[in-house]
């Protein structure tokens, strides 16, 4: 009688062992969906604001384009600002397309992982591209430029860039830290299904 207790005792431990084991990695796996909404809400936030500045940019230069008299500023000058930030724009409606294809209702957690992959691929070439496209766009500025160019406007320019250089490079350190911290989340959530 007394073998049989203690092995209805055991059979209730493990069971509640089990069913511990089972709650503890349903918390985990919540946690961690939890994290990666944070991280994909950030992501998402991050990318609207720069569309957004884009669409302004390209109405102020659209607008300056407009009352140009041309006695400052040439048009062509202009234009490659305007075109800059449609692309850019652009570039940054695709990728908030992209987020949207990030849905945990829909998806396999390997689905998730392929689209925040593809999401942070479409980061890095977009900082590539950016870094690419700074020397022709300077170049090209310049030669518009260079018959109303004075030293304020080559001081302006370079403070500017300079500026625009170190807020962009950290745009792009914080947006990347979003996607890793996204994409570390989904494959531990993967981990913990496996089991």
């Amino acid at each position: 009688m007394e073998l049989d207790q203690l092995k209805a005792n055991w059979q209730e431990l493990s069971k509640k062992m089990e069913n511990s084991e089972i709650f503890n990695r349903q918390v985990t796996v919540n946690m961690l969906r939890r994290n990666a909404n944070s991280s994909l809400g950030k992501m998402e936030r991050f990318e609207y604001f720069f569309l957004i500045l884009c669409l302004i940019l390209t109405g102020l230069f659209a607008t300056l384009l407009v009352i140009n008299d041309q006695s400052v500023f040439r048009n062509e000058s202009i234009i490659i600002p305007i075109a800059i930030f449609v692309m850019a724009g652009i570039w940054q409606a695709y990728k908030i397309y992209l987020l949207g294809k990030i849905k945990y209702e829909s998806c396999s957690t390997m689905e998730l992982l392929k689209k925040a992959s593809e999401f942070k691929l479409m980061t890095q070439a977009r900082f590539i591209a950016g870094m690419v496209l700074m020397v022709p766009t300077i170049i090209l500025l310049v030669h518009y430029q260079r018959e109303m160019l004075t030293d304020e406007m080559i001081m302006g320019m370079v403070a500017g860039g300079t500026i625009g250089l170190v807020f962009g490079f950290r745009a792009f350190l914080t947006q990347w830290k979003s996607v890793d911290e996204l994409i570390l989340d989904l494959k531990e959530i993967k981990s913990y299904e496996k089991e």
